[in-house]
């Protein structure tokens, strides 16, 4: 690849260059991938419980990977960037909402990754849409959930938001 223009003292990024030929190595794919909107319908919360959120809309996604039950298995080992939005609806004056993101290596242990992202209520009737991410090394079989949690006194539900994910190239 040659460059048409040389200063001797340096390049001059404000003048325009003539490359030929194919550039490789730049940009990444960030694959696998997934995103998943709104929710297939609402879930209850139990006052002062971390719930599992299981009724995230079928997601995009790349074709790598899985997402099945509101759990996401990458199928590729590396470093993610992981996003929750959890929007709960109807909530009273002070009330306070949780979301977290957990992983788990064998589905049954599953351990709070980054901090959990907290709202409080200023006003009654009141939807709270909390939110965190986090970056996770994960390996292809990591399952990586989102739990929610709400402290109304009494069931609310779990009505909109976000959950996604993607692979960061290091």
């Amino acid at each position: 690849m040659a460059i048409t223009k040389i200063q001797s003292e340096s390049l001059n990024l404000a003048d325009d260059f003539a490359f030929t030929g194919t550039i490789t190595g730049a940009g990444e794919s960030n694959t696998p991938f997934f995103f998943s909107y709104a929710l297939s319908s609402s879930q209850v919360l139990t006052n002062q419980t971390f719930t599992t959120l299981t009724n995230w809309n079928t997601p995009t996604k790349s074709s790598q990977g899985t997402f099945s039950n509101g759990i996401y298995t990458p199928g590729i080992a590396g470093k993610y960037l992981f996003y929750t939005m959890v929007d709960i609806g109807n909530m009273a004056d002070a009330d306070r909402c949780f979301c977290k993101i957990e992983a788990s290596e064998d589905g049954s242990s599953w351990s709070i990754k980054g901090a959990a992202g907290k709202d409080m209520c200023s006003s009654a009737n009141a939807d709270i849409a909390t939110q965190t991410s986090v970056i996770i090394d994960c390996t292809a079989n990591t399952q990586i959930r989102v739990q929610g949690y709400q402290e109304y006194g009494a069931d609310r539900n779990h009505q909109g938001g976000h959950f996604c994910g993607f692979k960061i190239l290091t």
